[in-house]
């Protein structure tokens, strides 16, 4: 007996659900014997906050419906076992239909509890070996750091490396397009290390409300996200700055929480968006309250050293991820790549090799394959004329100072181009909201507003009717 109460000390918090018959009361005091500790409630209703602080439920249940109100249950991340009266052993198939992960039936044994209850705890651990196989070995990339021999790329790697065990909340700045998945992953692998998992959210692609759910569980230790705070590993939101103030305070407040695991890491990703011209308050007080390290990304175009080696990294994961064969850049593609901008960055570069790695069939990758058609090569133009334009009028912006800069400058384009469609499509409002793809109405109040109410002649002179 006390080789299995030592055994059995980890067992957690079972909540019970339901009515108590004399057999149920001598079960939960023999598993409370054996060192799991045990509430329990009449009702669903009844278990109120117990229901978030246990471990399991075992619930007991005589007919259908109260197997279909059991769902607050799933809802809320527990794991769920069903116990049945021998009259009830019908319903075994409907539990396990609802979510149960097992059905006992009375009179049953504490051992089969027990064995439950570690059986669920060995699956835990399997899934976050599995998560940490998904997470490294789909990663060609070197794990010591990013790719690249230049001065700015070993600039970045020594950042890495700086961060070691002391500071648990990295934060990551670069521009649209950076690869920040490679940082995490190669901060990930110098602390806390491949024993524990790298989590990824994407703010961008997730909801407001899964993103608070998800800080939810992160709070109250449960799931995936909890087994982060009460076992080690790596937290990594990438465009952390989309997320709401709201999220943002509250991810502060998690950072900030005692008893987390020591082994635990928050890497946060904030991408330079030209259009906003206000700071957030939640990076400059993790910045400075926190003491989070910040780690600049350069931009690819100040690292074009680097650009062959990480072209080799980028086609040799598609590789692996489409079951091809591997291709090489001829030294003209090579010197192609490390001529162009690449504004877009990592996330440009890879775009360009998927198109050209998808479009090819032998085992080399030429300059022919590389450029893009020329209506991209145009529409690039035209957005390089714009860049190189407003960048000498942004170096006269002052930090602290309002401004209306975007608007003025969505203005200072929008006018010309309206002159000149409505110009292209003889004064026909109607043939000039179809030209720009618009509404007819959004069309007519922005001539208005801009002062183009009056038609501009043009080749046809058709009337608008």
């Amino acid at each position: 007996m006390v080789e299995r109460k030592k055994s059995s000390a980890t067992l957690g918090c079972l909540l019970f659900i339901g009515p108590l018959s004399g057999a149920r009361e001598k079960l939960l005091k023999d598993l409370n014997a054996l060192g799991m500790h045990i509430e329990s409630a009449p009702t669903l209703d009844a278990a109120g906050t117990r229901l978030v602080q246990c471990d399991f439920v075992l619930a007991a249940v005589s007919d259908e419906g109260q197997i279909a109100k059991l769902r607050v249950v799933r809802e809320a991340g527990k794991t769920m076992g069903l116990i049945l009266s021998p009259e009830d052993k019908a319903l075994a198939p409907i539990g396990l239909k609802a979510g149960a992960r097992a059905v006992l039936v009375d009179d049953v044994h504490p051992d089969e509890v027990v064995q439950f209850v570690h059986l669920l705890t060995e699956e835990g651990s399997l899934r976050r070996e599995v998560r940490w196989l998904r997470t490294e070995f789909r990663d060609s990339v070197p794990r010591g750091g990013v790719p690249g021999s230049s001065a700015p790329a070993e600039r970045l790697n020594r950042a890495i490396k700086r961060a070691g065990k002391r500071y648990r909340v990295v934060l990551a700045r670069g521009e649209k397009g950076s690869n920040f998945l490679q940082l995490a992953r190669a901060a990930h692998h110098q602390y806390p290390g491949l024993r524990h998992p790298l989590l990824h959210w994407e703010a961008s692609q997730r909801p407001a409300a899964a993103l608070g759910k998800a800080l939810t569980r992160l709070e109250q230790g449960r799931g995936d996200e909890g087994d982060l705070l009460r076992l080690g590993g790596s937290l990594f939101i990438e465009d952390a700055q989309l997320m709401s103030p709201v999220l943002q305070k509250r991810l502060a407040e998690i950072t900030g929480l005692k008893g987390i695991c020591q082994e635990f890491r928050l890497i946060l990703g904030q991408t330079h968006d030209t259009e906003r011209l206000f700071e957030d308050e939640f990076f400059p007080h993790l910045e400075k309250e926190r003491k989070a390290l910040v780690v600049c990304i350069p931009p690819l175009r100040e690292r074009r050293k680097d650009i062959p080696e990480l072209a080799d990294a980028i086609l040799g994961e598609l590789a692996s991820r489409v079951g091809g064969d591997r291709r090489a850049l001829t030294p003209a593609a090579e010197k192609y790549l490390s001529t162009e901008n690449w504004w877009g960055n990592e996330n440009q570069l890879e775009l360009s090799l998927w198109r050209a790695y998808l479009l090819t069939d032998g085992r080399a990758i030429s300059v022919d394959d590389l450029k893009p058609s020329e209506e991209v090569r145009k529409v690039s133009d035209i957005e390089d004329f714009f860049r190189e334009r407003l960048a000498s009028v942004m170096a006269c912006l002052r930090d602290g100072q309002d401004s209306d800069f975007y608007s003025h400058t969505i203005r200072s384009v929008e006018k010309p181009l309206l002159e000149l469609v409505l110009h292209e499509s003889g004064g026909n409002q109607l043939k000039a909201a179809r030209l720009l793809g618009m509404n007819r109405n959004t069309l007519r109040r922005r001539l208005s507003e801009l002062g183009l109410v009056r038609r501009v002649p043009g080749r046809s002179r058709s009337r608008e009717r």
